[in-house]
């Protein structure tokens, strides 16, 4: 504990500094900077960029625009929709007013943006102050002479430009390139780094103007330290200055001082060189002591100090085992001892704000990397938040950092931009000891000349550059220092258990990772192309780890891919979920967090092998998302329990029922039971460290007899949700469940999507019509829940940002809100503290009420939280909303709303898409989840459910009755109908598709499950079931227009080279390999497939091609039934141009549905020649 308290009492210190510091340099007096991110009033537009023209003058009228804080990014949930070009392009306008008492006399005013994607425009006062291309990196602007000083408003303009296709930049969204795959990542449109004003005097040291260094010859004894230090004048006279640099020591303590006296010419720049003397008992920064001197530069006029600045400097060496003479052939070293690097990358990506960090958030983000025991960070793929590169430094965490072009564009204006972000972006870095490799390229296919071209221009900023850190491209590219190779052996074939082996001859792995789907679970060892579930990827991971481990002594390390799932257009993946709720896309879902920050079980497995004991003891059963492994008890095998412990002891009861003591392995290994008797319901871990209990961890399970202590669980329960006297209770709401009665008897409504009438919810989704209303916004867990015994109540909650809002209608007057919470995720299985990993406000009608919730930080894990506000009404609308979250997501589990008002009548709930017209025998139910009664009349519960299914509305008929069905749906809607499999299929099923999924429930029994399309207010009439069989199931789920997980989808390929060839110009040739199709004519020919199709849909038509020259090439697609009618009209289908070795993709569709049946799809040349065809793809 004395640890951790010393570590956290020099993070503090460390966010004091942060606060004063303006890109890694600490401000003194003599500066002023005043952050500019809060109140600016935004637009978007799609298409046009002159919707606003006008906007940088004060007369121009914003009503109506969004009040927003920055950072900010109009893309938000856009590229999670699962389209293959979703994420959003256009143009943001921002406008802010602020003002400044500054004086004007030897003062110069800059603005200082750290972050605007993709062109910024700037306007002050409505003059254009300066452009910037390209958001990563920062810039600033010197607006001397147009602001307004003595606490006049100014005006503040900026305009920020995103357009699809951008071809000048190196960082653009991987949806704009039809290589599908090859591009990564989205980028952000708005101001998504924070802005300042920063006041300084005339002559003034440049923008990341101090630099410093050292060479490899430093040691503890001694050391020698080179800086340069950038001024200009910016006054109207010649001035003589005096450029001093002072190095202190942590303490305070001046270590060495460097002088020199420079006259400088108005206008005009000057770079001063300095060295140190040979330093004495030189403190080394390193990963166990990152200590940071302080370097004080002071520009000094007579005797007057007119600007000062402080960087953070480590002193340390670094070698790598590639090149000429390293210092050892095999290992990298750190001041010349061996440090094996367990890396992590990271996508500054999260579901709602993606790239627009706040400092809270980045803090966060580092935390939870720590937390997981990695010692280096790769960013993935461009430059992040420059407070990421001051905690890597001041945390002692090594860095990676990037500047990758995924998209090459070969001109002019590519490479002069790329050069000049790059200068950039070495400057902004360069003095961080974190910083040991500069990231070229990343599977990038930059010329070989402009790679070494940018090679020597980083060694020209940075003389370590090479020497020290290697300039890099990964897995592919060449004109660096070194390709460093990645490795998915077992992912992508080949074998994992030669990793060790590997290793030693990759000497350093870019990326090791798998992919995986949340809430998938499968039992026993790892299965090479086995499912993706959570215990197959956690399984590889850990195989690599400890092979890597059995070999740190013989090779430098590997990074991890990846630290969260990010929304990835280049690519076409959906599996990140088992729910069709949490199937985002397109994913690269190799995170060990998805895109709204819950952990998967990999990230305990790190923690366990990495974290230490003595300060962050924890223990983890596999899996908290697996309530349904075992249907009955019995012998159990594979019981597994990741923990840093000494000894983890497990019991079958809460603390009782001992399955005895396992003891801690090597790095790479955990704890397991097998073959071991599971009676009852409940898994309790406790961990112990030198023979002390210092952890534990339980779960629940579904389907065996109820632990003798459970109760256990519930001593510290109390009341929470009991009335307050005198109180009359208008909506209680179970946020992101369903229908609740709680132990006080009070009923709690489902959670509904809002309608015309009635309360309800909204989430993202509502912006998007069609999408599913509570798609990416809900979430469950299965952990008992301390402080309460309404478990269920808790245990579901809704998750999200500022567009995540309930409403309620009420009359005008004053309202008590009770809200409830719990802290699902963070501090699961202990020794990590999560206090401001999860920071959200809540607001009732706009006004803030609650700030800076913080669940963790007051109840821990998975304890129950109840806040109460109240709340004056006037608009006979009482709305709940989240307008501000730090970090993370906000959550909700539930919602009552209070008067001391008599006789107040509620809303009706929305209405459910249900009706049912007979019968009391079936009951209308929402939120179909595992665990489920199955029916009102027998104690069989669901285990397992379609992906579809999660979160349907159902209808909960009787088992030992047979009765007819009627019902009718209030909206366009898609009914599943689940049959018990050993029924013969019925004959009112004749026309409904077969989804190929089943249901299963806790008896064993599985039903085939059937699905039809239905129109509003159709009445549906379901006959008595087959006698002997259990009766069937029915789920119903409004209908959408969201494609399914594009990679999920059922592929039929019908290959060009089996194609019906109409006319002279088409010959088969082979092209990488194998034999294609290649249009040897410019126009005429046509390429005909015969397409077959087994249900009513509207389908997916994808062309796979190659076009080798650097021009577009054309062509029309258009589909008919086999008679000639025309289902599709000709569409005008361009073929851009193809990179060598790789396929383009153009993706259509039939443009109707289309039943059951055998189509022709034919592709007619009209510009084609020497276009080569590989398939149609038809989903």
């Amino acid at each position: 504990m004395e640890i951790w308290r010393d570590y956290k009492r020099k993070l503090i210190v460390f966010l004091i500094g942060i606060l004063l510091t303006s890109t890694g340099f600490t401000q003194t007096g003599l500066r002023k900077s005043t952050t500019l991110n809060n109140n600016w009033q935004s637009i978007a537009n799609d298409t046009n960029i002159n919707a606003y023209t006008g906007f940088e003058q004060s007369s121009f009228n914003d009503k109506g625009w969004k009040t927003v804080n920055v950072p900010h990014n109009w893309d938000q949930y856009e590229g999670y929709r699962r389209m293959l070009h979703g994420n959003r392009h256009g143009y943001a306008w921002y406008r802010k007013t602020f003002t400044t008492t500054a004086q004007k006399k030897g003062k110069r005013f800059f603005l200082y943006f750290e972050g605007v994607g993709s062109y910024a425009s700037v306007w002050l006062n409505g003059k254009k102050v300066g452009y910037h291309a390209g958001g990563r990196t920062t810039f600033t602007l010197d607006v001397t002479n147009v602001i307004k000083l003595n606490n006049q408003p100014n005006l503040l303009a900026v305009r920020a430009d995103h357009p699809a296709n951008i071809q000048d930049l190196p960082w653009v969204d991987g949806g704009c390139s039809t290589e599908r795959g090859f591009s990564e990542g989205s980028q952000p449109m708005g101001i998504f780094r924070p802005v300042h004003l920063v006041v300084t005097n005339d002559v003034r040291i440049e923008p990341f103007g101090v630099h410093i260094w050292n060479d490899d010859k430093v040691s503890e004894k001694s050391a020698l330290l080179k800086m340069e230090t950038e001024i200009k004048n910016y006054g109207a006279t010649a001035r003589t200055i005096t450029v001093v640099n002072q190095l202190f020591d942590q303490n305070g303590k001046k270590v060495t001082e460097s002088k020199n006296v420079n006259r400088l010419l108005p206008g005009k720049r000057l770079t001063v060189a300095q060295q140190t003397a040979q330093l004495k008992n030189v403190k080394l920064w390193s990963i166990e002591n990152p200590y940071l001197y302080t370097l004080k530069t002071s520009i000094i006029e007579g005797n007057k100090v007119i600007d000062e600045l402080g960087t953070p400097y480590g002193i340390r060496w670094i070698s790598w085992p590639i090149g000429d003479h390293p210092a050892d052939p095999k290992r990298f070293l750190l001041n010349g001892k061996p440090v094996f690097i367990n890396g992590v990358a990271e996508y500054e990506h999260l579901i709602g704000n993606s790239h627009a960090f706040s400092a809270e958030q980045i803090r966060s983000r580092v935390m939870q990397i720590k937390a997981a025991g990695f010692n280096s960070f790769r960013d993935a793929h461009q430059p992040h938040n420059l407070l990421y590169q001051e905690y890597w430094d001041k945390l002692g965490i090594l860095s990676w950092t990037q500047m990758a072009a995924h998209i090459w564009y070969d001109t002019p204006e590519f490479r002069a931009n790329f050069k000049s972000l790059l200068t950039d972006w070495v400057k902004e870095r360069r003095n961080s000891p974190s910083v040991v490799l500069w990231g070229l390229e990343n599977e990038s296919t930059l010329p070989e000349d402009f790679a070494r071209e940018c090679t020597a221009l980083i060694r020209k900023l940075d003389p370590t550059a090479s020497a020290q850190r290697k300039v890099t491209t990964c897995n592919g590219g060449k004109g660096t220092d070194w390709d460093v190779p990645q490795n998915w052996t077992g992912t992508y074939g080949g074998d994992p258990l030669t990793y060790a082996d590997d290793i030693q001859r990759q000497v350093l792995i870019g990326e090791y990772g798998a992919w995986r789907t949340l809430d998938l679970h499968t039992e026993g060892p790892f299965i090479q192309k086995g499912p993706y579930s959570e215990n197959n990827m956690t399984q590889l991971m850990e195989t690599k780890v400890r092979l890597a481990e059995s070999v740190k002594d013989k090779t430098a390390g590997h990074y991890f891919w990846l630290f969260s799932s990010h929304d990835n257009p280049g690519r076409v993946q959906g599996g990140e979920g088992l729910r069709e709720l949490d199937r985002v896309g397109p994913i690269n879902y190799k995170g060990m967090f998805t895109p709204w920050e819950e952990p998967l079980d990999v990230f305990y497995m790190f923690r366990a092998n990495y974290a230490p004991k003595e300060t962050e003891p924890m223990v983890y059963i596999v899996s908290h998302t697996w309530p349904e492994r075992w249907l009955k008890a019995g012998k159990k095998d594979s019981i597994t329990v990741y923990s840093n412990c000494d000894e983890v002891e497990l019991f079958n009861d809460v603390n009782k029922v001992s399955l005895g003591k396992r003891k801690r392995a090597e790095i790479g290994t955990h704890f397991q039971w097998d073959d071991v008797a599971i009676q009852y319901n409940v898994l309790y871990a406790v961990g112990y460290v030198n023979g002390k209990a210092v952890a534990k961890d339980y779960i629940v399970l579904n389907n065996l007899p109820q632990a003798p202590h459970f109760n256990d669980f519930n001593k510290e329960a109390t009341k929470i949700t009991a009335p307050l006297k005198d109180y009359s209770y208008l909506y209680r709401v179970n946020c992101g469940g369903p229908a609740y009665t709680d132990q006080n008897g009070q009923l709690w409504s489902a959670d509904r999507q809002l309608t015309d009438v009635g309360f309800g919810s909204q989430s993202w989704t509502t912006n998007f019509p069609g999408m599913p209303a509570f798609f990416a916004s809900q979430r469950r867990t299965f952990d008992p829940i301390k402080g309460s015994t309404d478990w269920k109540l808790f245990q579901t909650f809704r998750y999200g940002r500022d567009q995540l809002t309930y409403h309620f209608p009420v009359p005008d007057g004053e309202y008590l809100v009770e809200l409830y919470f719990i802290e699902p995720w963070l501090g699961t299985g202990g020794g990590m503290n999560a206090k401001g990993m999860r920071l959200f406000d809540v607001a009732v009608n706009g006004t803030t009420l609650l700030k800076d919730v913080d669940i963790w930080a007051e109840v821990g894990h998975d304890a129950a939280l109840k806040k109460t506000v109240k709340a004056k009404v006037k608009a006979g609308q009482l709305v709940i909303s989240f307008p501000q979250v730090k970090s993370g997501q906000a959550v909700i589990s539930a919602i009552a709303i209070a008067s001391t008002t008599k006789n107040i009548s509620p809303a009706k709930e929305s209405e459910s898409i249900i009706k049912l017209t007979n019968g009391s025998s079936f009951k209308s139910k929402t939120w179909m989840d595992l665990g489920d009664q199955q029916y009102t009349d027998d104690s069989v519960y669901f285990t397992s459910l379609p992906s579809a299914l999660y979160g349907a509305e159902w209808i909960q008929g009787s088992n030992k009755r047979s009765t007819a069905l009627e019902f009718k749906v209030t909206s366009d809607a898609d009914v599943y109908v689940a049959v018990d499999a050993a029924a013969k299929r019925l004959i009112w099923l004749a026309d409904y598709e077969d989804t190929k999924t089943t249901l299963q429930n806790s008896r064993g029994q599985r039903f085939n499950v059937y699905k039809k399309r239905y129109s509003k207010d159709e009445i549906l009439k379901l006959v008595e079931k087959e006698s002997n069989t259990a009766m069937y199931t029915i789920a119903i789920l409004p209908l959408s227009n969201m494609q399914p997980a594009y990679d999920l989808k059922t592929v039929t390929t019908y290959k060009a080279t089996d194609a019906n060839f109409k006319g002279t110009g088409l010959v088969k040739e082979e092209l990488m390999g194998k034999e294609r199709v290649t249009f040897k004519k410019a126009s005429g020919d046509i390429l005909e497939w015969q397409m077959v199709v087994g249900v009513a849909d509207t389908y997916s038509l994808t062309l796979k091609y190659h076009n080798p020259f650097e021009r577009s090439l054309k062509g029309k697609i258009e589909v008919l039934t086999m008679d000639g009618t025309v289902l599709k009209a000709a569409e005008a289908v361009e073929f851009t141009p193809t990179k060598k070795g790789k396929w383009n993709y153009f993706n259509t569709n039939t443009g109707t549905m289309i039943n059951a049946g055998t189509y022709r799809v034919r592709l007619i040349a009209v510009d084609a020649e020497g276009l080569s065809m590989d398939g149609l793809d038809v989903q």
